[in-house]
């Protein structure tokens, strides 16, 4: 594995995320015309609500040029120091805000890898995360991350205006996450979005289970949110 791929996994492991910037720039094109014979869409082409589908892996190989790259594989292996497996994809048109919230905690590690078709900013619905929040062992779990959730209520501040780290994309770029962490995307226009979940192979009964649960969660039930 390469010094890049090292250095993002210390910051999955400290921070929570990373941004791969032009990561994927070279499948761009192939991404977009995959994701819109994919994607069903309105006659106007501007849905009212967000529109999810699963599994594009099996009929969107391009997405696989990602999930199969040296890359993707060489932070995999850093992060989890072992083989890994793909276990949820989707393809996403967001519309809107999404509140803060974790994936799930879970004590098993999973890795969520983005990417927008459509650039995004601050103003436009970007993905931000607030560093370290992942991590239970620096006093996250619990009422911090309550409050951050509960943030009107408990900290008198909109969603939009919690202390976070903004991660503004262009086309080709990745965002790569602990699905523990707390994220959110706030001011949200329309964007496209393809995503896939990884997981270190399971090797005791607890990841095992986790992995079960995670994928039981997200995928059978369609409880995937925005991030």
């Amino acid at each position: 594995m390469s010094p890049r791929e090292v250095e993002v996994a210390r910051q999955l492991a400290v921070f929570g995320f990373a941004h791969l910037r032009g990561a994927a720039s070279e499948t761009v094109a192939e991404l977009r015309t995959a994701f819109d014979r994919t994607m069903s869409l309105p006659a106007d082409g501007v849905p009212d609500e967000r529109v999810t589908k699963f599994d594009v892996l099996a009929e969107m190989p391009e997405l696989g040029l990602v999930c199969g790259s040296d890359l993707v594989r060489g932070i995999c292996g850093a992060f989890f120091e072992r083989d890994h497996q793909i276990i949820t994809s989707d393809a996403n048109i967001l519309v809107g805000d999404s509140y803060w919230h974790s994936d799930g905690f879970y004590e098993t590690p999973f890795l969520r890898f983005v990417l927008y078709l459509d650039a995004t900013t601050h103003d436009t619905g970007a993905l931000r995360f607030v560093p370290g929040s992942h991590r239970a062992d620096n006093g996250w779990l619990g009422e911090p991350t309550r409050h951050v959730i509960r943030h009107e209520e408990d900290l008198g501040l909109a969603g939009g205006e919690v202390p976070a780290v903004v991660v503004e994309s262009r086309p080709g770029d990745v965002i790569v996450f602990d699905t523990n962490v707390l994220h959110a995307a706030w001011h949200g226009s329309v964007r496209r979005q393809l995503a896939f979940n990884c997981v270190g192979e399971p090797v005791t009964a607890a990841e095992q289970r986790d992995t079960r649960r995670y994928f039981l969660n997200r995928y059978v039930s369609g409880s995937v949110p925005i991030g």
